[in-house]
């Protein structure tokens, strides 16, 4: 019976927390008490363990890999939610990322960075507002390119870069010419 108990008590016991096995071996036994056999009576127990030291060495190498692991996780998990973060949050606009820029500050510098405008950041923040006129009709361009035709893409950038340069942008004229003949 006691044998019975020990190997049910111990089977699942960590070698890394002896001391809790052992009290709970010895409350299992305890509830048993008395333990009769023949002619002997088991009134009180007293429970002892020990762990050869290589078995408690391993045991906690196997936990500081299992430890390892469980950072090696939780590391892929938070880069992934910054990814997210970044590409849904900050990269909406150049203005979330200078307020993004601005919030994670060293509390030692105090301020805005040198060279930061906040007159500047504040005209960014209202032209990219999710319903400013250019937001507006960006959104309603992206719509309109993306029901073209490549035919009719390809013109519609040869009006574009009729138009800017006729306005004097000579450069971004270009920079339309060279994406005109990417494709």
């Amino acid at each position: 019976m006691a044998r019975q108990i020990i190997q049910k008590e111990l089977a699942g016991a960590c070698v890394l927390r002896l001391h809790a096995a052992e009290q709970d071996l010895a409350a299992a036994l305890h509830d048993e008490l008395p333990l009769r056999n023949d002619d002997v009576t088991v009134l009180a127990v007293t429970v002892s363990l020990r762990v050869e030291e290589h078995v408690v060495d391993a045991a906690r190498q196997r936990q500081r890999a299992r430890h390892e692991l469980e950072l090696d996780e939780m590391d892929r998990r938070q880069a992934r939610a910054r990814m997210e973060f970044l590409r849904n949050e900050l990269l909406a606009d150049p203005s979330s990322a200078r307020l993004y820029s601005l919030l994670h500050l060293s509390p030692r510098l105090g301020g805005p960075p040198p060279g930061s405008d906040p007159d500047e950041l504040v005209r960014q923040i209202h032209q990219w507002h999710p319903e400013s006129r250019w937001v507006l009709v960006a959104q309603t361009l992206q719509t309109f390119l993306d029901r073209l035709t490549d035919d009719n893409a390809q013109d519609l950038l040869k009006i574009l870069r009729s138009a800017v340069e006729a306005l004097g942008y000579r450069q971004l004229a270009a920079d339309l010419a060279a994406a005109e003949e990417r494709e």
